[in-house]
């Protein structure tokens, strides 16, 4: 019972207190949040949801409030094919930052990189990285289209970047097994079907120690007002992203921006 009682009690306790009313509070601020309607059936059909104020401040960007919306690959054979070599959801993104700036102004294409940039750098030290990599850079960047959203349009951009796994040697850490628990309680309560348990979300073996990789996908940005972006994001393994980039551009394009 005390373990039930640790596993989901005090989890979801911990993820309503803290991390959606760290949430609520950025999308306040922020005034606007994002809904996937329609997330591909290659991917956890939910949302992990948090607040990346402090993530994107500490890396230098000058972020008033930023939230973050995201899934990755579905769960098969017990563990997201996130961290399975052989799936096409390997290393896979699919979703979107809502940013407040500090001061109103023009983003360079850099600038708006350089959100997923700390993004991955923070997800990989998790992960247990002991250097986490990604190298994003706007010259490998380029405008493919427009995307149109219910009242909103952004540009759309295709392009690739240098990055680790996250799959490595520390998998089994203290500290990533519990953050691993606070992920699957936030996955869960936004569609309570789901069922998910930390282990699920943690690779499950040592495999190539953060191997070096290359991403390939679409960055979507959107200028919803003078200091306010909203950033959509999908992409896979340079090799078998042809295997799923039309799975996520129709995400993408069935995401709403809406008022908070």
């Amino acid at each position: 019972m005390m373990v039930s009682n640790f596993s989901i009690g005090i989890p979801k306790f911990i993820a309503n207190l803290v991390i959606f009313k760290k949430l609520n509070l950025a999308e306040r601020v922020i005034g606007y949040r994002l809904t996937f309607r329609q997330i591909p059936d290659l991917w956890i059909n939910g949302l992990m949801v948090c607040d990346m104020t402090n993530t994107w401040n500490t890396f230098g960007l000058k972020i008033c409030k930023g939230a973050n919306y995201f899934t990755v690959g579905k769960v098969k054979d017990g563990v997201s094919s996130r961290f399975n070599f052989g799936e096409p959801q390997y290393q896979s993104w699919l979703g979107g930052y809502t940013v407040k700036l500090k001061e109103a102004g023009t983003w360079s294409l850099q600038d708006h990189l350089n959100l997923a940039v700390a993004d991955q750098k923070s997800w990989l030290k998790r992960y247990g990285d002991p250097h986490p990599l990604c190298d994003m850079r706007e010259e490998d960047f380029c405008i493919i289209g427009s995307l149109k959203l219910r009242g909103y349009s952004g540009t759309l951009y295709g392009g690739d970047c240098i990055t680790h796994s996250d799959v490595g040697d520390s998998y089994d850490s203290t500290w990533l097994w519990l953050s691993a628990v606070a992920m699957a309680v936030v996955f869960n309560m936004s569609n309570p079907s789901l069922s998910l348990r930390g282990s699920m979300l943690r690779p499950r073996t040592k495999g190539k120690s953060y191997e070096t990789l290359r991403l390939k996908g679409y960055i979507a940005i959107f200028d919803i007002d003078n200091d306010v972006k909203v950033v959509l994001y999908g992409n896979g393994v340079a090799d078998t992203f042809e295997m799923i980039k039309n799975e996520l551009y129709r995400a993408m394009e069935l995401c709403e921006i809406t008022r908070a």
